[in-house]
């Protein structure tokens, strides 16, 4: 029998004993756990099809991020700063008159199959997206270079206005000044590829590489990193793209540990994972370059000659109230026709905020009729649950202030065909940005010269073309903004659409993944991203966060 020391002795020993193994084994597991994060591809959840990933046909999101890890552009845009980037272009500079722009390469950079970038190679890659492009949006960014109508319709199998100077350089030449430009080169349509090769995905320049090229839209997407990738070698070993048809799986697997990163929460899921102090630190969320409204057809009925009219529509709608009740405030109320997020422009637009007694006010100056005796205001949109939710609400808000509703939903590719022909007087859009400027909210949606191809309201001012004009003769880039910005005050003012909303992105990462952040393009830069390990020296289990909230 043992006497009280010898068990205090015992049991001392004991825990020592315990403590010491606990020790190694924690080491362990440790370093296991470690070499798998060495070697195992983060996997990110994103949860619609991917049904391309050519530069000339990414349409969607996420079809766009996952090839964004093969392609890259000549620019890149730097969403805290605002500012273009080189990315494999060294340097650009625009002539005095904005009308042509060089561009120098940088040197040995070479595709994944090892050939050399050229100036040529950047030609002909151009010219190939621009031949197989299927999304007008995409097609127009070319139509400011001389020649580009020439090929467009068949008559030269070139774009005379895209010059190879030499190896390194490459020249373009502009229709009209277009000081915009760079900013549009950051668009995937330009992402520069091995046009020689036929098979789809073509070698890039990208920091990785297909592995795995699924033959259908359901299947997992594997890629490998870059070890000869010019900004020097990934932080990530392979990135394993999931594709989900549920997002609520993919949420399910997520919370589960299978995903490293999950590309989008359900609405329904939002208001409880903000909520929740256990994902305080994983949750990251950022306004997008998006804008979200109703477009008004000025000549057509009842909008010709509507100026009081369309701004009664405006402040007729509690766009804080649907974004809180339908859309789990996924969204943020818009202010205007440019969404808040470009760096270096004045966002400071009034706008419209919600005021039934002035919209009222407004129909009643403008002799509106309402009640029976009016024709109910026709809305359009594309078949949708979450687009008919929003305008059901709208619809009771228009009510409110004595206008009544009709709807007319249409399949999404019939309903983009009749909004191209501009056959419809009141219709939704959703206005993703082609590229990082305030341009391409203004000049492509209200130019004179864009109605037919983007600007769906046939809106035409001529103060705003001038303004529109100056800005892309002017490189000083404060200048600019002041036109664009002036210019936009006269759009908001007269009101061609009723702007609801601008998009937020809503994304969750794994704990184990740092220095991954999301653009206001909603892009990664996955060079930068990476599986952090935990700390050997001090036994704990968790990485240090160095990437909180975008």
């Amino acid at each position: 029998m043992f006497n009280s020391s010898n068990k205090v002795f015992f049991i001392g020993s004991l825990l020592l004993l315990i403590a010491i193994l606990a020790f190694f084994i924690h080491k362990h597991n440790l370093a296991v756990y470690t070499a798998n994060l060495d070697t195992r591809p983060l996997n990110a959840g994103v949860c619609r099809p991917v049904n391309s990933m050519e530069p000339a046909n990414v349409l969607e999101h996420q079809e766009r991020l996952i090839a964004s890890t093969i392609y890259e552009g000549l620019i890149c845009y730097d969403a805290k700063s605002g500012e273009l980037q080189p990315r494999l272009a060294r340097k650009w500079k625009y002539s005095s008159d904005c009308k042509t722009l060089t561009i120098n390469l940088k040197e040995n950079i070479k595709f994944h199959n090892g050939k050399k970038l050229t100036a040529a190679e950047v030609k002909s890659a151009w010219e190939k997206s621009f031949k197989n492009c299927k999304e007008w949006s995409s097609i127009s960014l070319f139509l400011s270079i001389v020649g580009s109508n020439a090929m467009l319709e068949g008559h030269k199998q070139e774009i005379s206005g895209i010059q190879v100077i030499n190896d390194g350089t490459l020249k373009i030449v502009f229709n009209q000044p277009n000081a915009a430009f760079t900013y549009m080169l950051t668009s995937p349509i330009f992402w520069v590829y091995d046009s020689s090769v036929e098979n789809s995905p073509a070698p890039g320049t990208g920091p990785y590489l297909l592995k795995e090229n699924p033959d259908n839209k359901d299947k997992d997407i594997l890629l490998l990193r870059n070890e000869k990738y010019h900004r020097g070698m990934p932080r990530l070993t392979a990135i394993n793209f999931k594709i989900y048809g549920d997002e609520l799986k993919a949420l399910e697997d997520y919370k589960t540990g299978e995903l490293d990163y999950l590309d989008s929460i359900p609405f329904n899921q939002l208001k409880a994972i903000k909520k929740d102090p256990q994902y305080k630190e994983l949750y990251l969320s950022r306004p997008l370059l998006n804008s979200y409204s109703l477009v008004f057809h000025v000549n057509k009925q009842p909008f010709v000659d509507g100026y009081l009219l369309r701004r009664a529509l405006n402040y007729a709608i509690d766009r804080k109230a649907i974004n809180d009740t339908i859309l789990g405030g996924a969204y943020t109320p818009a202010q205007g026709a440019v969404p808040s997020g470009f760096a270096g422009y004045k966002s400071n637009m009034s706008g419209y905020n919600y005021d039934p007694e002035k919209a009222r006010q407004l129909l009643e100056d403008a002799g509106y009729l309402v009640g029976d005796q009016f024709i109910p205001l026709l809305i359009s949109y594309d078949n949708d649950e979450g687009h008919q939710a929003v305008m059901e609400v709208v619809a009771q808000q228009l009510n409110q202030v004595g206008i009544s509703v009709e709807f007319s939903p249409m399949e999404w590719d019939y309903y983009k065909k009749q909004l191209g022909k501009m056959q419809i007087a009141c219709g939704r859009v959703s206005w993703y940005a082609d590229y990082p400027d305030p341009d391409n909210f203004l000049y492509s949606m209200f130019h004179s010269s864009k109605i037919g191809v983007s600007n769906f309201s046939a809106y035409h001012n001529p103060q705003v073309d001038k303004l529109l004009d100056l800005s892309r003769k002017q490189v000083n880039p404060e200048e600019r903004l002041e036109y664009l910005h002036q210019a936009e005050e006269i759009i908001v003012d007269d009101a061609p659409c009723l702007w609801l909303f601008q998009k937020c992105a809503h994304k969750l990462i794994g704990e184990n993944v740092s220095s991954l952040s999301v653009d206001n393009m909603e892009m990664i830069d996955w060079y930068q991203v990476e599986l952090r390990k935990p700390d050997l020296d001090n036994g704990k289990d968790k990485p240090v966060k160095e990437q909180k909230k975008v």
